[in-house]
């Protein structure tokens, strides 16, 4: 059973699409239309505020999402996403995960946001090396969180290196998620920390999916560490300004997309799906 505060969640994730719809609305309006108190919409407004999902009014609330497909490419990293669009490229990954799993889940906000959508599934294993996705984990999943041993990387909050190798050999996950920072014409799959390349490049060859989240358009001329191969991923999120980028390479794949909407796409390898 999925615990208490999943219903927090979901209201939340509601109003946040409920003004971004609208663009502006008020407080006894959307306290009407979720069937709780005013009160309670204004906590859950000032904490939208704080997340940046939009912007507190007299008396309600304005849609204030930066455009995450701006036409001039951002700097590759979460932060040149709006927050909007990362928990559907969020909710895109977790439709594709399915009880009984064991989930290596990689390290990003992205990939974070992915736990509250997977909160109802009790027999489900979690592998995690983020240390920022274990208070998540505690609050929402009724499964088996394991966090991968070993030591803590130079920023302090991943956990990499032989230990966190070893660990993710024995538990052998069935799917992988994975968030990624380029995609070269020849298919490779990078990123830009070395070390947790090393963690990812692990994950792709012991999980049998693997499902990679791409947010950002490619910046060319910087040092990437290879984790993979295109042709190894049985899914792929991104937002629709990012698939224009790589839709030639995708299809080259055998990727087809099979869901669209205004702000992102998932692309399906129906090959290695069925292979599941």
């Amino acid at each position: 059973m999925a615990k208490p505060s999943t219903s927090l969640l979901k209201r939340r994730l509601d109003i946040a699409e409920i003004v971004r719809k609208n663009g502006e609305i008020k407080v006894d309006d959307l306290a009407e239309m979720l069937a709780v108190s005013g009160v309670t919409i204004r906590n859950d407004l000032n904490y939208l505020e704080q997340q940046g999902y939009l912007k507190r009014s007299f008396g309600g609330a304005i849609y204030t999402a930066q455009q995450g497909a701006s036409a001039a490419p951002p700097r590759e990293q979460s932060v040149g996403v709006d927050k909007e669009l990362e928990t559907e490229m969020a909710r895109q990954v977790a439709a594709l995960i399915d009880e009984g799993e064991t989930v290596f889940l990689g390290s990003g906000a992205i990939l974070r946001k992915v736990i509250p959508f997977i909160a109802g599934f009790s027999d489900l294993s979690l592998l995690i090396n983020d240390l920022a996705h274990v208070p998540f984990a505690k609050e929402f999943l009724t499964g088996e969180t394991v966090l991968l041993g070993g030591v803590l990387s130079s920023e302090g909050n991943l956990v990499e290196g032989d230990l966190a190798l070893t660990a993710l050999r024995h538990y052998r996950p069935s799917r992988a998620l994975i968030a990624v920072d380029h995609i070269a014409e020849d298919g490779t799959l990078s990123v830009r920390n070395a070390a947790s390349a090393s963690l990812m490049s692990e994950a792709v060859t012991q999980s049998e999916q693997v499902i990679a989240v791409v947010a950002n358009r490619p910046v060319y001329g910087e040092k990437r560490y290879a984790v993979g191969e295109l042709a190894q991923i049985s899914g792929i999120i991104t937002p629709q300004v990012v698939a224009a980028e790589y839709h030639s390479r995708f299809l080259n794949v055998g990727l087809t997309n099979s869901y669209t909407n205004n702000e992102c796409l998932t692309w399906l390898n129906t090959a290695l799906q069925k292979a599941k």
